[in-house]
């Protein structure tokens, strides 16, 4: 048995009205994300004891990145949340690939919600980091997402040569 890294969970993001038209995506330099579920229950007392309610379940999700420069889903977050825009949300075990009929995918919770909060924290110190937060409709689901290189591999850069005008290849 191994050890899971945080390393190795990700979050990919859409807009859901995009979802015909667009891949998911990861928001570049993610540094952590928790995923809390959470359900409250209500007491009544009766004369052989108290009885529980249990109330639905509730999920939040929070998750930071250092901001980079001239990403447009910084602003397409942003803009989410000031329209009520349903967002996507893929949590994906990169270290969990599937089998059989999933075997080029990896575990994964799926979710549906709502940008709740979205707060840059600019530190004279620090690079700016972003802290989102989602408030999720209904279960998140269980399955089995693809991730392609594209997705996995946000900021890495491609091999170039050192002659001028090199070409970059895949590595």
């Amino acid at each position: 048995m191994e050890v899971v890294k945080g390393l190795d969970i990700i979050l990919l993001y859409r807009l859901k009205r995009k979802a015909e038209e667009e891949e998911a995506w990861k928001m570049a330099f993610q540094t952590e994300h928790e995923s809390s579920m959470t359900r409250e229950a209500e007491s009544t007392i009766t004369k052989d004891g108290n009885v529980q309610s249990l109330n639905p379940i509730e999920y939040e999700l929070t998750a930071t990145s250092l901001m980079a420069k001239g990403d447009a889903h910084i602003d397409e977050m942003k803009k989410a949340l000031i329209d009520g825009e349903v967002i996507e949300i893929w949590e994906i075990n990169k270290a969990e690939l599937g089998v059989d009929e999933n075997k080029d995918k990896y575990k994964a919770t799926y979710y549906q919600g709502y940008v709740s909060e979205f707060t840059p924290s600019a530190n004279a110190e620090d690079n700016v980091e972003l802290s989102l937060s989602f408030v999720i409709n209904g279960i998140g689901q269980e399955g089995y997402a693809s991730l392609t290189d594209k997705q996995a591999e946000v900021v890495q850069y491609t091999f170039t040569d050192t002659v001028a005008n090199a070409t970059t290849t895949e590595g």
